[in-house]
């Protein structure tokens, strides 16, 4: 998950997540995590097609999500407390 400005003077910016490696975005853009979970949402995203500029032709919007100040201690931890609440509702 990486933050790109939208250009000088504009004081906006463009969030993106990256699929794969992207090298030649090293040291442009700041880096502000990575993705634990919800692959199958992502992989839904990247089959969105794109047009000539590598843009989404139809609108994406993540509307909710989870930042883990440690994303492996916390994920664990969630998906346990996840189960933990299955087993006392089955």
């Amino acid at each position: 998950v990486s933050m790109a400005n939208s250009g000088k003077d504009t004081n906006g910016s463009q969030f993106f997540i990256t699929y794969k490696s992207a090298k030649h975005l090293d040291g442009k853009h700041s880096i502000l995590g990575r993705v634990v979970g919800g692959f199958d949402v992502l992989t839904k995203m990247e089959q969105v097609p794109c047009d000539a500029m590598d843009r989404p032709r139809e609108e994406i919007r993540i509307t909710r999500c989870t930042v883990f100040v440690n994303p492996y201690t916390d994920m664990l931890e969630e998906a346990a407390n996840a189960r933990e609440r299955e087993a006392r509702e089955a």
